[in-house]
This record gives C-alpha cells, sequence and structure tokens, in this order.
C-alpha cells in the first residue's frame, strides 16, 4: 500500500499529517495544489492561485486540519490551533 507524499508548491517541503494544509482543487481534472497552512506560504499560495484561476472554471478551496486537532467542530479559527484566521488566499 504506497501513500501519497504531499509537497508544499509554495516552500517545496514535505506536509506531514499532523500540519495543516490548504489545497485548491481544479474541479474538472481533481488536480490539486497543495500549501502550509503558514501564512508565508499562503501568501506564495495567493500569489501562484491567481496567475492558474482560468475564467470559466471551478475550483474549490478546502482546508484540511492537523491529524492532531482537538476541535470538535472545526472550521477557520478552530480551537485546535490549525488556523488562527482565514487563509490569506481567501481575503486577497
Amino acid at each position: 500500500m504506497s501513500s501519497r507524499v504531499l509537497r508544499c508548491a509554495g516552500c517545496a517541503r514535505r506536509i506531514r499529517g499532523a500540519q495543516p494544509y490548504i489545497g485548491l482543487i481544479d474541479y474538472q481534472s481533481g488536480k490539486e495544489i497543495t500549501y502550509h497552512a503558514h501564512p508565508k506560504c499562503q501568501k506564495r499560495g495567493a500569489e501562484e492561485m491567481a496567475s492558474l484561476i482560468e475564467k470559466g472554471r471551478l475550483y474549490v478551496l478546502r482546508h484540511y486540519h492537523s491529524s492532531r486537532c482537538r476541535d470538535e467542530a472545526p472550521g477557520f479559527d478552530c480551537s485546535g490551533g490549525c488556523f488562527s484566521g482565514a487563509p490569506e488566499a481567501v481575503a486577497n
């Protein structure tokens, strides 16, 4: 059984299960680009996403909590500490 190793498109480092991250999914192709939830990676991700997004295509922005998240109902600003605020990509 093999598992896919996720890499951050912002810093090229591995995204581990204990780290929260953000994914931009192209709905038609199913391709997902992932970024760490760290503000520097989010900023770089927002810039890259702006250049990738095409008019007329559908994209899904997802945030994935850490495997250690203790929040009962996780969302942005979760009590588990995964996200301290909405991703910068959404704010821009």
